[in-house]
């Protein structure tokens, strides 16, 4: 934690006043049994629920005296068996809505309930979870049953297993956060650590008098270089076990790749994310170990102790992280569960937004990125497409053009090839594809993915909620689940011995690096009746970058390779804003913003994007370079 001592006599004086005023106000039907700090929630048990799941307003009326989140918890003592609570919700579920499984999590007192027919619950949602709390003991939440649900098991199984360590561990960071300030000056800089004027390894830390908080913290995986690989914790002197809080914006791995490095060198406090991100990010955690094996910077036993330190963020709620910091997420656009963070610095005195990776344009699944802060007079945005070249056709160009050139592939018995990022732009293509097959704009012809691809899709199935309202509509009524489309065929690659029928490839890593590329090129780079369509920006270094400069041929590992298929670029379905979709975000802002900053893209893009901001906004506007400092308060 911060460097800073503070003494346990400030914070037992916090939490008596805080305890006092919440048992003032509330009535003694309530049934109380304690009440403890659960990370940045204080959490009311009570052992007889009824009164306050009945009367909402009672615990709103205590939020806004003492401005902190609570949570209801039931009292253990009134906890039935797991085995007893899946029998109970069985019985009070109806065929129709189809049970399924259930999942708990004795730290919080919370079990998922996963249902075929998730809009049976939402027909009738406060009355039958009401119901079934009062019989069960626990605090149940629905989610769709997700065409895989293994993924899902395999956290909840850490979870349970330290479940005792996480209790303490809530307790523990609720302390630190509402202790008492140490200072009354707020003070507050942005240290660059990755990811500024380059992409990879995303790290920086805002710093103020209380806290040390580090937003995002990735690996590069296009370098062997550890002095590019690693954000540069190396040249602040800052240890990890003086960092306050992580927050993580998004699950991919230039943004959180590094993490689980930290806790083996020391670091023991929380990690914020929303909770799809963690599903995700445990997924790359363990697809990273199983590459890399004994040369991985670390192993299960740490990707567990990331997994036992999670602690959720909802969008647009707002979660102290220190007794100087809130934040807020909001959604970003990006991927699913991705975040924009609104930071609230002292009692007001300074309001800075993180964009994280942002979509401000048409997306087939998610939301266009939020923009309405309350106030913001500092914004970090990202410029991958920072260049005044990278303006993208529109979304109906280039799905026409993609009609043409599937088409044409087609009607030669070839196959397409499509790379893409395994989380974002895989769901993005998929949902189009299937919908042009419906619509008849393209032949009748299979779309193959990789099971890596089925468990992504499993996660956006079980939280719909973070889908736009058509999809999510969709999806829970039953009417149309993309994700369960039978256009899509899953492969393993390294066993298909046979040529495919003609259809669309998705290769699950959008620059080509991963493990298994080569055996998606082999099986299309030979015939000129296939095609390679890359619809995401390649970067310097990578195989992607080399097939579309040489077109003619590659080398990999050591053995070089013909290209005789058709090469194009749609860049269209990328899931970062383009250049005007950039600048469309910031002229949203502009009536609040005080000043600029840029990170996450090649330098030359920065520095273009700072420059024509600077003049066309006439807002100050600079980029950072890694290991630098800037005041922002």
């Amino acid at each position: 934690m911060h460097s800073r001592t503070y003494s346990s006599n400030q914070n037992n004086q916090e939490k008596q006043s805080i305890m006092a005023t919440i048992l003032q106000n509330l009535p003694k039907e309530c049934s109380l049994t304690k009440i403890e700090y659960e990370g940045p929630r204080i959490a009311l048990y009570s052992n007889k629920p009824e009164f306050l799941l009945n009367n909402n307003q009672v615990l709103s009326n205590i939020v806004n005296l003492i401005k902190k989140r609570i949570v209801l918890r039931l009292d253990e003592s009134i906890r039935k068996k797991e085995s007893e609570v899946a029998s109970i919700v069985e019985k009070n579920l109806s065929k129709e809505t189809g049970f399924t499984d259930i999942l708990f999590d004795p730290a919080l007192g919370e079990a998922t309930v996963f249902v075929r027919k998730i809009n049976e619950i939402f027909s009738n949602d406060e009355k039958l979870t009401n119901k079934l709390i009062n019989q069960t003991g626990w605090k149940l939440n629905f989610k769709k049953t997700p065409r895989s649900i293994s993924l899902l098991k395999e956290i909840n199984k850490i979870a349970c297993k330290n479940s005792e360590n996480r209790t303490q561990f809530y307790k523990r960071i609720g302390e630190t956060i509402f202790r008492e300030k140490l200072d009354p000056n707020v003070e507050a800089s942005l240290i660059s650590l990755g990811g500024f004027a380059e992409i990879g390894r995303a790290s920086m830390i805002l710093t103020t008098n209380e806290s040390n908080i580090l937003i995002d913290c990735g690996l590069n995986t296009y370098t062997n270089d550890p002095l590019l690989m690693f954000p540069r914790f190396d040249s602040i002197g800052i240890k990890p076990s003086e960092i306050d809080a992580i927050v993580l914006s998004h699950a991919h791995f230039d943004h959180t790749g590094f993490v689980p490095v930290l806790f083996k060198y020391g670091y023991d406090g929380p990690v914020y994310c929303t909770e799809p991100t963690s599903f995700l990010m445990y997924l790359l955690y363990r697809e990273y170990i199983k590459k890399y094996k004994e040369k991985a910077l670390y192993s299960e036993k740490e990707i567990e102790e990331v997994f036992s330190h999670l602690i959720y963020l909802n969008y647009n709620i707002v979660t102290d992280l220190s007794p100087d910091i809130k934040i807020t997420p909001y959604n970003s656009g990006h991927i699913l569960g991705s975040s924009s963070f609104h930071f609230h610095l002292g009692n007001g005195d300074h309001n800075f937004v993180y964009t994280g990776d942002l979509k401000f344009g048409k997306s087939c699944y998610l939301d266009n990125a939020t923009w309405n802060y309350p106030r913001v007079e500092t914004l970090l945005i990202e410029a991958t497409n920072g260049g005044r070249e990278d303006t993208f056709p529109s979304r109906e160009e280039a799905t026409e053009k993609l009609i043409n050139k599937i088409n044409l592939v087609i009607k030669d018995k070839g196959t397409v090839l499509i790379p893409t990022q395994l989380i974002g732009t895989s769901q993005e293509i998929i949902i189009t594809l299937d919908q042009l097959i419906k619509q008849k704009k393209i032949g009748k012809c299979k779309i193959y993915v990789d099971r890596l691809i089925i468990d992504v899709n499993s996660v956006h199935e079980s939280y719909t909620e973070f889908l736009n309202k058509e999809v999510h509509q969709n999806i829970v009524s039953g009417e149309y689940n993309p994700f369960r489309s039978k256009n899509l065929n899953i492969i393993n690659i390294m066993e298909e011995k046979k040529d495919l029928d003609p259809g669309v490839m998705l290769l699950p890593s959008s620059m080509l690096q991963c493990l298994h590329s080569i055996d998606y090129l082999k099986k299309v780079i030979h015939n000129p009746n296939n095609m390679i369509i890359f619809i995401c920006n390649q970067m310097n270094g990578t195989v992607g970058k080399s097939v579309i400069d040489k077109q003619k041929e590659i080398s990999l590992n050591n053995i070089k390779y013909n290209i005789e298929c058709k090469i194009e670029t749609i860049y269209s379905f990328n899931s970062h804003s383009d250049f005007n979709q950039l600048n469309a975000y910031i002229s949203r802002l502009k009536p609040k913003l005080r000043r600029i900053l840029i990170n996450h893209g090649e330098r030359y893009k920065v520095q273009n994007f700072a420059s024509y901001s600077s003049k066309v906004h006439n807002i100050p506007t600079q980029y950072q370079l890694n290991q630098e400092a800037t005041k922002i308060l």
